[in-house]
Protein backbone atom coordinates (compact mmCIF):
# COMPACT_ATOMS: atom_id res chain seq x y z
CA UNK A 1 0.00 0.00 0.00
CA UNK A 2 1.45 3.37 -1.01
CA UNK A 3 0.92 5.76 1.88
CA UNK A 4 1.13 8.85 -0.33
CA UNK A 5 -1.49 7.73 -2.83
CA UNK A 6 -3.63 5.45 -0.72
CA UNK A 7 -4.62 7.17 2.52
CA UNK A 8 -5.97 5.64 5.71
CA UNK A 9 -9.29 6.60 7.26
CA UNK A 10 -12.10 8.79 5.99
CA UNK A 11 -12.24 12.50 5.25
CA UNK A 12 -13.04 13.52 8.81
CA UNK A 13 -11.93 10.39 10.67
CA UNK A 14 -13.25 6.97 11.62
CA UNK A 15 -16.36 8.48 13.25
CA UNK A 16 -17.55 9.83 9.90
CA UNK A 17 -16.92 6.52 8.16
CA UNK A 18 -18.94 4.69 10.82
CA UNK A 19 -21.73 7.27 10.44
CA UNK A 20 -22.06 6.25 6.78
CA UNK A 21 -23.26 2.86 7.96
CA UNK A 22 -26.55 4.54 8.85
CA UNK A 23 -27.34 5.48 5.25
CA UNK A 24 -27.16 4.05 1.75
CA UNK A 25 -26.81 6.97 -0.61
CA UNK A 26 -27.17 10.73 -0.83
CA UNK A 27 -26.31 13.10 -3.65
CA UNK A 28 -22.70 13.00 -2.41
CA UNK A 29 -22.50 9.40 -1.21
CA UNK A 30 -22.95 6.13 -3.10
CA UNK A 31 -22.72 3.52 -0.34
CA UNK A 32 -22.23 0.24 -2.18
CA UNK A 33 -21.12 -1.30 1.11
CA UNK A 34 -24.55 -0.80 2.69
CA UNK A 35 -26.37 -2.00 -0.42
CA UNK A 36 -24.23 -5.14 -0.49
CA UNK A 37 -24.94 -5.85 3.19
CA UNK A 38 -28.68 -5.32 2.66
CA UNK A 39 -28.57 -7.86 -0.17
CA UNK A 40 -26.76 -10.37 2.05
CA UNK A 41 -29.32 -9.91 4.84
CA UNK A 42 -32.19 -10.54 2.45
CA UNK A 43 -30.33 -13.53 0.99
CA UNK A 44 -30.78 -12.08 -2.47
CA UNK A 45 -27.91 -11.89 -4.93
CA UNK A 46 -27.77 -8.63 -6.89
CA UNK A 47 -28.33 -9.60 -10.50
CA UNK A 48 -25.96 -7.11 -12.12
CA UNK A 49 -23.23 -5.64 -9.89
CA UNK A 50 -22.22 -2.00 -10.02
CA UNK A 51 -18.55 -2.97 -10.36
CA UNK A 52 -17.14 -6.28 -11.53
CA UNK A 53 -14.43 -6.30 -8.87
CA UNK A 54 -15.70 -7.58 -5.52
CA UNK A 55 -13.78 -5.06 -3.38
CA UNK A 56 -14.90 -2.13 -5.54
CA UNK A 57 -18.46 -3.36 -5.33
CA UNK A 58 -18.30 -3.07 -1.53
CA UNK A 59 -16.67 0.37 -1.53
CA UNK A 60 -18.15 3.74 -0.60
CA UNK A 61 -17.96 6.38 -3.34
CA UNK A 62 -18.21 10.04 -2.34
CA UNK A 63 -18.08 13.45 -3.95
CA UNK A 64 -15.59 15.25 -1.73
CA UNK A 65 -14.20 18.77 -1.47
CA UNK A 66 -10.42 18.27 -1.14
CA UNK A 67 -9.00 19.58 2.13
CA UNK A 68 -5.91 21.83 2.08
CA UNK A 69 -3.66 18.86 2.81
CA UNK A 70 -5.26 16.89 -0.06
CA UNK A 71 -4.88 19.49 -2.81
CA UNK A 72 -1.31 18.37 -3.47
CA UNK A 73 -2.66 14.94 -4.47
CA UNK A 74 -3.67 16.40 -7.85
CA UNK A 75 -1.80 17.92 -10.78
CA UNK A 76 -4.54 20.52 -11.28
CA UNK A 77 -7.29 22.28 -9.36
CA UNK A 78 -10.13 19.87 -8.54
CA UNK A 79 -13.03 21.68 -6.81
CA UNK A 80 -14.91 18.44 -6.14
CA UNK A 81 -13.17 15.08 -6.29
CA UNK A 82 -14.50 11.52 -6.48
CA UNK A 83 -13.22 9.48 -3.56
CA UNK A 84 -13.22 5.69 -3.29
CA UNK A 85 -13.26 4.40 0.29
CA UNK A 86 -12.45 0.77 1.05
CA UNK A 87 -13.59 -0.25 4.55
CA UNK A 88 -11.05 -2.41 6.35
CA UNK A 89 -13.93 -4.51 7.67
CA UNK A 90 -17.04 -4.43 5.46
CA UNK A 91 -19.20 -5.52 8.38
CA UNK A 92 -17.87 -2.95 10.87
CA UNK A 93 -17.09 0.51 9.50
CA UNK A 94 -15.89 1.64 12.92
CA UNK A 95 -12.58 -0.08 12.14
CA UNK A 96 -11.90 2.58 9.50
CA UNK A 97 -10.87 2.37 5.87
CA UNK A 98 -8.44 3.28 3.13
CA UNK A 99 -9.16 5.66 0.31
CA UNK A 100 -7.97 7.00 -3.02
CA UNK A 101 -9.19 9.83 -5.25
CA UNK A 102 -10.05 9.15 -8.88
CA UNK A 103 -7.28 10.66 -11.02
CA UNK A 104 -5.07 11.72 -8.13
CA UNK A 105 -1.32 11.42 -8.65
CA UNK A 106 -0.49 7.70 -8.78
CA UNK A 107 -4.18 6.76 -8.77
CA UNK A 108 -4.06 3.90 -11.28
CA UNK A 109 -1.02 2.19 -9.73
CA UNK A 110 -2.41 2.56 -6.20
CA UNK A 111 -5.82 1.16 -7.19
CA UNK A 112 -4.41 -1.76 -9.16
CA UNK A 113 -1.96 -2.62 -6.38
CA UNK A 114 -4.71 -2.54 -3.77
CA UNK A 115 -7.11 -4.67 -5.83
CA UNK A 116 -4.34 -6.99 -7.04
CA UNK A 117 -5.31 -6.64 -10.70
CA UNK A 118 -3.84 -5.00 -13.79
CA UNK A 119 -5.59 -2.18 -15.72
CA UNK A 120 -6.76 -4.54 -18.46
CA UNK A 121 -8.64 -6.72 -15.97
CA UNK A 122 -10.18 -3.59 -14.44
CA UNK A 123 -11.00 -1.90 -17.76
CA UNK A 124 -14.81 -1.86 -17.36
CA UNK A 125 -14.65 -0.78 -13.72
CA UNK A 126 -12.16 2.00 -14.50
CA UNK A 127 -14.56 3.28 -17.17
CA UNK A 128 -17.43 3.36 -14.66
CA UNK A 129 -15.23 5.29 -12.21
CA UNK A 130 -14.41 7.85 -14.92
CA UNK A 131 -18.11 8.22 -15.73
CA UNK A 132 -18.88 8.85 -12.05
CA UNK A 133 -16.02 11.34 -11.91
CA UNK A 134 -17.55 13.31 -14.79
CA UNK A 135 -20.75 13.90 -12.82
CA UNK A 136 -21.12 16.88 -10.48
CA UNK A 137 -23.07 14.79 -7.95
CA UNK A 138 -24.09 11.21 -7.24
CA UNK A 139 -27.84 11.70 -7.46
CA UNK A 140 -29.26 8.25 -8.30
CA UNK A 141 -31.22 9.51 -11.32
CA UNK A 142 -28.16 11.12 -12.91
CA UNK A 143 -25.84 8.22 -12.11
CA UNK A 144 -28.25 5.75 -13.68
CA UNK A 145 -28.69 7.87 -16.80
CA UNK A 146 -24.93 8.48 -17.15
CA UNK A 147 -24.20 4.76 -16.99
CA UNK A 148 -27.04 3.82 -19.35
CA UNK A 149 -25.77 6.29 -21.94
CA UNK A 150 -22.53 4.30 -21.99
CA UNK A 151 -24.17 0.87 -21.94
CA UNK A 152 -23.72 0.06 -18.26
CA UNK A 153 -26.86 -1.09 -16.48
CA UNK A 154 -26.37 -2.17 -12.84
CA UNK A 155 -29.38 -3.57 -10.99
CA UNK A 156 -31.99 -1.13 -9.73
CA UNK A 157 -30.97 -2.05 -6.16
CA UNK A 158 -28.19 0.52 -6.50
CA UNK A 159 -30.52 3.42 -7.24
CA UNK A 160 -32.81 4.80 -4.56
CA UNK A 161 -35.44 6.01 -7.02
CA UNK A 162 -38.98 5.29 -5.87
CA UNK A 163 -41.97 5.01 -8.23
CA UNK A 164 -43.44 8.11 -6.58
CA UNK A 165 -40.21 10.05 -7.29
CA UNK A 166 -40.37 8.97 -10.94
CA UNK A 167 -44.04 9.93 -11.20
CA UNK A 168 -43.45 13.39 -9.70
CA UNK A 169 -40.47 14.00 -11.98
CA UNK A 170 -42.47 12.94 -15.04
CA UNK A 171 -45.33 15.25 -14.06
CA UNK A 172 -42.87 18.10 -13.52
CA UNK A 173 -41.22 17.49 -16.92
CA UNK A 174 -44.65 17.39 -18.58
CA UNK A 175 -45.54 20.84 -17.24
CA UNK A 176 -42.09 22.23 -18.08
CA UNK A 177 -42.10 21.33 -21.75
CA UNK A 178 -45.81 21.56 -22.60
CA UNK A 179 -45.57 24.93 -24.37
CA UNK A 180 -42.34 23.96 -26.12
CA UNK A 181 -43.75 20.74 -27.55
CA UNK A 182 -46.91 22.50 -28.68
CA UNK A 183 -44.77 25.07 -30.50
CA UNK A 184 -42.28 22.64 -32.04
CA UNK A 185 -44.83 20.04 -33.11
CA UNK A 186 -47.65 22.51 -33.88
CA UNK A 187 -50.19 20.19 -32.27
CA UNK A 188 -53.78 20.98 -31.52
CA UNK A 189 -54.75 21.52 -27.89
CA UNK A 190 -56.73 18.29 -27.65
CA UNK A 191 -54.06 16.07 -29.18
CA UNK A 192 -51.33 17.95 -27.38
CA UNK A 193 -51.69 16.27 -23.98
CA UNK A 194 -50.71 12.79 -25.12
CA UNK A 195 -48.04 14.21 -27.43
CA UNK A 196 -46.51 16.23 -24.61
CA UNK A 197 -46.48 13.13 -22.42
CA UNK A 198 -44.68 11.12 -25.10
CA UNK A 199 -42.18 13.88 -25.73
CA UNK A 200 -41.46 14.50 -22.05
CA UNK A 201 -40.85 10.77 -21.65
CA UNK A 202 -38.56 10.88 -24.69
CA UNK A 203 -36.55 13.72 -23.18
CA UNK A 204 -36.24 11.80 -19.90
CA UNK A 205 -35.23 8.65 -21.81
CA UNK A 206 -31.60 7.58 -21.92
CA UNK A 207 -30.83 9.06 -25.34
CA UNK A 208 -32.57 11.56 -27.59
CA UNK A 209 -34.13 9.62 -30.47
CA UNK A 210 -36.16 10.16 -33.63
CA UNK A 211 -39.21 11.23 -31.62
CA UNK A 212 -37.44 14.53 -30.92
CA UNK A 213 -36.52 15.23 -34.55
CA UNK A 214 -39.01 18.15 -34.92
CA UNK A 215 -37.56 19.71 -31.76
CA UNK A 216 -34.04 19.27 -33.11
CA UNK A 217 -35.10 20.96 -36.35
CA UNK A 218 -36.72 23.84 -34.45
CA UNK A 219 -33.49 24.44 -32.52
CA UNK A 220 -31.18 23.90 -35.48
CA UNK A 221 -28.69 21.69 -33.62
CA UNK A 222 -26.47 18.98 -35.09
CA UNK A 223 -26.64 15.39 -33.83
CA UNK A 224 -23.91 15.38 -31.15
CA UNK A 225 -24.71 18.95 -30.08
CA UNK A 226 -28.35 17.98 -29.71
CA UNK A 227 -27.52 14.82 -27.76
CA UNK A 228 -25.30 16.71 -25.30
CA UNK A 229 -27.82 19.52 -25.00
CA UNK A 230 -30.73 17.16 -24.30
CA UNK A 231 -28.71 15.29 -21.67
CA UNK A 232 -27.81 18.55 -19.91
CA UNK A 233 -31.39 19.76 -20.27
CA UNK A 234 -32.52 16.56 -18.59
CA UNK A 235 -30.08 17.37 -15.79
CA UNK A 236 -31.55 20.87 -15.48
CA UNK A 237 -35.06 19.44 -15.33
CA UNK A 238 -33.99 17.02 -12.62
CA UNK A 239 -32.17 19.65 -10.57
CA UNK A 240 -35.00 22.18 -10.91
CA UNK A 241 -37.49 19.55 -9.71
CA UNK A 242 -35.13 18.55 -6.91
CA UNK A 243 -34.57 22.20 -5.93
CA UNK A 244 -38.29 22.85 -5.63
CA UNK A 245 -38.79 19.70 -3.55
CA UNK A 246 -35.69 20.17 -1.37
CA UNK A 247 -35.69 23.89 -0.58
CA UNK A 248 -38.55 23.87 1.99
CA UNK A 249 -36.95 20.91 3.79
CA UNK A 250 -33.54 22.61 3.66
CA UNK A 251 -34.87 25.61 5.56
CA UNK A 252 -36.28 23.26 8.22
CA UNK A 253 -32.95 21.46 8.53
CA UNK A 254 -30.99 24.70 8.88
CA UNK A 255 -33.43 25.94 11.53
CA UNK A 256 -33.07 22.70 13.48
CA UNK A 257 -29.30 22.85 13.08
CA UNK A 258 -29.20 26.38 14.50
CA UNK A 259 -31.38 25.53 17.51
CA UNK A 260 -29.80 22.17 18.39
CA UNK A 261 -28.57 22.19 22.00
CA UNK A 262 -25.60 20.32 23.42
CA UNK A 263 -26.47 18.09 26.36
CA UNK A 264 -23.99 18.24 29.26
CA UNK A 265 -20.86 20.29 29.76
CA UNK A 266 -19.05 21.64 26.72
CA UNK A 267 -15.58 23.03 26.27
CA UNK A 268 -15.77 26.82 25.63
CA UNK A 269 -13.58 26.50 22.53
CA UNK A 270 -15.82 23.80 21.06
CA UNK A 271 -18.88 25.86 21.92
CA UNK A 272 -17.43 28.89 20.15
CA UNK A 273 -16.53 26.78 17.09
CA UNK A 274 -20.03 25.30 16.87
CA UNK A 275 -21.59 28.76 17.00
CA UNK A 276 -19.20 30.10 14.36
CA UNK A 277 -19.66 27.20 11.96
CA UNK A 278 -23.44 27.22 12.36
CA UNK A 279 -23.50 30.91 11.44
CA UNK A 280 -21.30 30.24 8.42
CA UNK A 281 -23.52 27.36 7.24
CA UNK A 282 -26.65 29.51 7.49
CA UNK A 283 -25.08 32.25 5.35
CA UNK A 284 -23.61 29.83 2.83
CA UNK A 285 -26.83 27.89 2.45
CA UNK A 286 -28.59 31.12 1.52
CA UNK A 287 -25.82 31.93 -0.98
CA UNK A 288 -26.13 28.44 -2.50
CA UNK A 289 -29.90 28.83 -2.82
CA UNK A 290 -29.51 32.20 -4.54
CA UNK A 291 -26.78 30.93 -6.89
CA UNK A 292 -28.81 27.86 -7.78
CA UNK A 293 -31.81 30.08 -8.49
CA UNK A 294 -29.66 32.31 -10.72
CA UNK A 295 -28.45 29.35 -12.81
CA UNK A 296 -31.95 27.91 -13.13
CA UNK A 297 -33.22 31.32 -14.24
CA UNK A 298 -30.91 31.09 -17.28
CA UNK A 299 -32.78 27.96 -18.28
CA UNK A 300 -36.17 29.58 -17.56
CA UNK A 301 -35.27 32.66 -19.60
CA UNK A 302 -34.05 30.59 -22.53
CA UNK A 303 -37.15 28.42 -22.55
CA UNK A 304 -39.44 31.44 -22.21
CA UNK A 305 -37.64 33.14 -25.09
CA UNK A 306 -38.59 30.25 -27.33
CA UNK A 307 -42.11 29.50 -26.10
CA UNK A 308 -43.29 33.07 -25.44
CA UNK A 309 -41.35 35.03 -28.06
CA UNK A 310 -40.74 32.34 -30.66
CA UNK A 311 -37.01 33.06 -30.45
CA UNK A 312 -35.31 29.69 -30.93
CA UNK A 313 -31.86 31.29 -30.73
CA UNK A 314 -32.21 31.94 -26.98
CA UNK A 315 -32.97 28.35 -26.07
CA UNK A 316 -30.43 27.06 -28.58
CA UNK A 317 -27.80 29.22 -26.87
CA UNK A 318 -28.83 27.80 -23.51
CA UNK A 319 -28.52 24.19 -24.74
CA UNK A 320 -25.03 24.89 -26.12
CA UNK A 321 -23.95 26.38 -22.79
CA UNK A 322 -25.87 23.89 -20.67
CA UNK A 323 -23.11 21.25 -20.25
CA UNK A 324 -20.87 23.75 -18.42
CA UNK A 325 -23.72 25.20 -16.38
CA UNK A 326 -24.87 21.69 -15.54
CA UNK A 327 -21.61 21.01 -13.67
CA UNK A 328 -21.88 24.21 -11.63
CA UNK A 329 -25.54 23.58 -10.88
CA UNK A 330 -24.81 20.00 -9.91
CA UNK A 331 -22.07 21.03 -7.48
CA UNK A 332 -24.45 23.39 -5.69
CA UNK A 333 -27.48 21.10 -5.73
CA UNK A 334 -25.39 18.08 -4.76
CA UNK A 335 -24.37 19.73 -1.49
CA UNK A 336 -27.83 21.16 -0.78
CA UNK A 337 -29.45 17.76 -1.25
CA UNK A 338 -26.70 16.00 0.71
CA UNK A 339 -27.18 18.27 3.72
CA UNK A 340 -30.90 17.53 3.85
CA UNK A 341 -30.71 13.78 3.33
CA UNK A 342 -27.65 13.19 5.52
CA UNK A 343 -29.02 15.34 8.35
CA UNK A 344 -32.33 13.48 8.24
CA UNK A 345 -30.51 10.15 8.51
CA UNK A 346 -28.63 11.37 11.58
CA UNK A 347 -31.33 13.29 13.47
CA UNK A 348 -35.05 12.89 14.09
CA UNK A 349 -37.24 15.83 12.94
CA UNK A 350 -38.19 16.64 16.54
CA UNK A 351 -34.70 16.08 18.02
CA UNK A 352 -33.46 19.13 19.93
CA UNK A 353 -30.27 17.89 21.64
CA UNK A 354 -27.01 16.15 20.77
CA UNK A 355 -24.67 14.41 23.17
CA UNK A 356 -21.51 13.86 21.10
CA UNK A 357 -19.94 17.29 20.62
CA UNK A 358 -17.04 16.09 18.48
CA UNK A 359 -19.24 14.25 15.99
CA UNK A 360 -21.64 17.17 15.77
CA UNK A 361 -18.80 19.64 15.13
CA UNK A 362 -17.25 17.31 12.54
CA UNK A 363 -20.58 17.14 10.72
CA UNK A 364 -20.99 20.93 10.76
CA UNK A 365 -17.44 21.45 9.47
CA UNK A 366 -18.05 18.99 6.65
CA UNK A 367 -21.23 20.82 5.60
CA UNK A 368 -19.48 24.19 5.85
CA UNK A 369 -16.54 23.05 3.73
CA UNK A 370 -18.85 21.55 1.11
CA UNK A 371 -20.68 24.87 0.81
CA UNK A 372 -17.53 27.02 0.72
CA UNK A 373 -16.55 28.86 -2.48
CA UNK A 374 -14.28 26.90 -4.79
CA UNK A 375 -10.65 27.98 -4.72
CA UNK A 376 -8.78 28.43 -7.99
CA UNK A 377 -5.04 27.90 -8.02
Amino acid sequence: MHSRTMSSGFTTGVRSLAALAKTCSTSRVLNLNAIDKNALRSEEKLHTPFFQDRLLNCAIITKHRPRPNEIECFHENVPVATKIIFPIDNLDLRVGGRSVFVNQIGYLNALCDFLGKDPIALDADLTVLELLNELPSLDPFLVREQLKRHNFAPSDDYFAITPSDTARLEKFAYNEIRDLVTLAFQSGAEAGGELVRRMSNAILATNADHRLAPLQMTLGLEGEQFQRGIYSWKGFLYYKWQFQETKPELYKVVAQMQSMKIRGRIDPTAGYMIGTVRGSIKARVQEAIERTGDILSLYDDGLAGLTKKGNAAEFRKFLLEAPGLFIELGNAMGMISHIVSYWRYQFRPNQSEVTNVEEFLDLLKDFDLGLSPREVR
